[in-house]
C-alpha cells in the first residue's frame, strides 16, 4: 500500500506534467511558483534538485528563504536567505557562502519566498535541460 508521502509525490510529479506552473500562479500569488534548485550554495537546507514551492508576499522578513531574479542575467533566478532588511533593499546571503551577496535585492526583483521543499524532484527537469544543451551545441 502507498503511504501518503508517495502519492503526494506522485501527484505533483503528475501535476508538473500538466504545467501546473501555469494553476498555481493565481493562488500563490507569483510568477514563479515552482523552481528548482540547480546550485549548492543553500546548502544544507536545500540541494541540487530540490524543487521548492514559492509564495509571493508583500513582505519579506530576515530568515525568509527568497526567490529572486539575477541582477544581470533577468532570466536567472537565485535562491538565498535574507539576512538584513536596509531600507527598501534586502541584503541576502547564501547558506553556504562565505560572504553576502554583493548586490542588495530590491523588492520588484523578488518571485517570492519559499515555503516548502520537495527532495530531488527537480533533478528530472535539471537532467533534461543538461541534455537539451549538450545536444543544441
Amino acid at each position: 500500500m502507498l503511504n501518503i508521502i508517495t502519492i503526494i509525490l506522485l501527484i505533483l510529479t503528475a501535476a508538473i506534467a500538466l504545467n501546473i506552473n501555469q494553476i498555481l500562479r493565481t493562488p500563490l500569488k507569483t510568477e514563479v511558483p515552482l523552481a528548482v534548485v540547480s546550485s549548492w550554495s543553500m546548502e544544507p537546507i536545500f540541494h541540487v534538485g530540490d524543487m521548492i514551492i514559492v509564495q509571493g508576499c508583500k513582505k519579506y522578513n530576515i530568515g525568509d528563504i527568497i526567490v529572486y531574479q539575477d541582477h544581470f542575467i533577468k532570466t536567472k533566478l537565485i535562491v538565498h536567505r535574507v539576512i538584513k532588511v536596509k531600507n527598501d533593499a534586502y541584503i541576502t546571503k547564501g547558506d553556504a557562502n562565505y560572504s553576502p551577496d554583493v548586490h542588495p535585492v530590491k523588492k520588484n526583483q523578488i518571485k517570492g519566498k519559499v515555503i516548502l521543499v520537495i527532495p530531488y524532484l527537480g533533478t528530472i527537469k535539471l537532467l533534461f535541460e543538461r541534455i537539451y544543451y549538450a545536444l543544441k551545441r
